[in-house]
């Protein structure tokens, strides 16, 4: 059974009407609209006003108006809102971006197709359909340099742990390893004979993974530009996957093979399996078909959960001791999912699911479990930044910010910038 949840969408920039409303006497509004697959869809607005107490406190009063909304004001970045009309009954957390990197795609008109963070945040790579990356400042969002050298689109780009290299891979069949500091290319990796889809830094990056439209998946070794092992997985392609890191061990390795012990990939296929591939054994260790393609994946090894979002719109989650059936799966409406990414909490459980949409949803799904087993899911924040544009890419970074109850979230779309929830 697939458990359908209601929603509401709210203007992409709704701090604005809120910071005009604080700052003049006149109130403010944004618009609102509750979703429910299956029913009519309520649209309506909420108004700002703006009043000071007996003690000279500012107060923030919210009313919804059209709409059966009911709304609150947690501070200049965050709301709650709840509908019982569409099922969304229980407030949910509604946040907007704390900070913005404005990338060079703004003006090239190319959209973000594909980013990273460095390991603690302080650079950021973007690259978009003109074949171009650029390498960024998060903290002021200054320009540092260009990567120039595919032909095409920019499909994934990720940092090495150093936060110093990065790894990219676009439409012209070529990884390449870039100097972050003065955009040198030392290092161009070819093989594959479809577009590019996906990449991840095995370990240290001595060793690299990509995935592609030819349905394989490569291991490379860097310094001397040669594949290491071709899986070849399906006929139709892979479109994305995610490395995970498990128990290590001691074993010999091949030579120019480094720590790829321990290591499963999650794989997500275009022709509706989800699979898990042993790094080391070269082995397929399960595999999950829904018949549906799967366009994102996300492996939660600690809690054997596999997260698969499918182009109906559904996000399956499957345990991986019963490959059969999902142990749970839930969908908001028929847009694809397009990204996926697991978020750590500071709380002891199974970690936070943010999904992006490609109509532009993008939020945080907490797995509940009892005994070990997951029985629910529910939806607990939602980010708010995006119109209709797809989601392109989500990752994660420690947060910055004294008791945060996650960790950091950024997330591309197409419009050329960058957002840190």
């Amino acid at each position: 059974m697939v458990n359908v949840f209601g929603y509401i969408s709210i203007q992409p920039d709704w701090t604005v009407d809120v910071s005009t409303a604080l700052e003049s006497s006149a109130p403010g509004k944004f618009w609102v609209s509750a979703y429910r697959l299956g029913e009519a869809s309520v649209h309506g607005h909420i108004q700002v006003a703006k009043s000071v107490s007996a003690d000279g406190t500012t107060l923030v009063s919210l009313t919804a108006v059209d709409a059966a909304i009911t709304a609150e004001y947690m501070g200049p970045l965050q709301l709650r809102l709840s509908s019982a009309s569409t099922g969304a009954a229980t407030p949910v957390l509604y946040t907007a971006p704390r900070s913005t990197v404005a990338c060079s795609q703004v003006v090239r008109g190319t959209g973000v197709r594909s980013f990273d963070v460095s390991r603690y945040g302080g650079l950021l790579v973007a690259g978009g359909d003109d074949g171009v990356l650029d390498v960024y400042n998060t903290q002021n969002g200054q320009h540092r340099v260009s990567l120039e050298g595919h032909i095409g689109d920019i499909t994934s780009c990720v940092f090495f742990p150093s936060g110093q290299v990065v790894l990219s891979a676009g439409t012209d069949l070529r990884l390449r390893v870039w100097s972050a500091s003065d955009g040198t290319n030392p290092v161009t990796l070819i093989g594959h004979t479809a577009a590019i889809t996906d990449t991840a830094i095995v370990g240290l990056g001595k060793n690299v993974l990509s995935s592609s439209k030819d349905g394989t998946l490569r291991l490379w070794h860097c310094g001397s530009a040669t594949v290491l092992h071709t899986f070849d997985l399906s006929k139709a392609p892979v479109n994305a996957i995610d490395l995970v890191a498990g128990k290590e061990s001691e074993e010999e390795l091949p030579a120019n093979e480094f720590e790829t012990a321990g290591k499963t990939v999650a794989v997500a296929c275009e022709d509706g399996r989800a699979l898990l591939v042993d790094l080391r054994s070269r082995e397929t260790t399960a595999a999950f078909a829904s018949g549906v393609p799967v366009r994102a994946v996300a492996y939660a090894h600690s809690h054997g959960l596999l997260f698969a979002g499918r182009s109906d719109g559904i996000v399956d989650v499957w345990s991986t001791d019963e490959p059969r059936a999902p142990a749970y799966a839930f969908k908001r409406n028929n847009s694809p999912i397009s990204a996926l990414r697991l978020v750590q909490r500071a709380e002891d459980g199974p970690p936070l699911l943010c999904v992006g949409t490609e109509d532009g949803q993008l939020y945080l799904v907490a797995p509940e479990t009892t005994s070990g087993k997951l029985t629910s899911a529910q939806v607990v924040e939602e980010l708010v930044a995006f119109d209709v544009d797809p989601i392109t890419q989500i990752r994660t970074a420690p947060s910055t910010t004294p008791g945060a109850s996650r960790q950091s979230i950024w997330a591309s779309g197409r419009t050329g910038k960058v957002y840190e929830f």
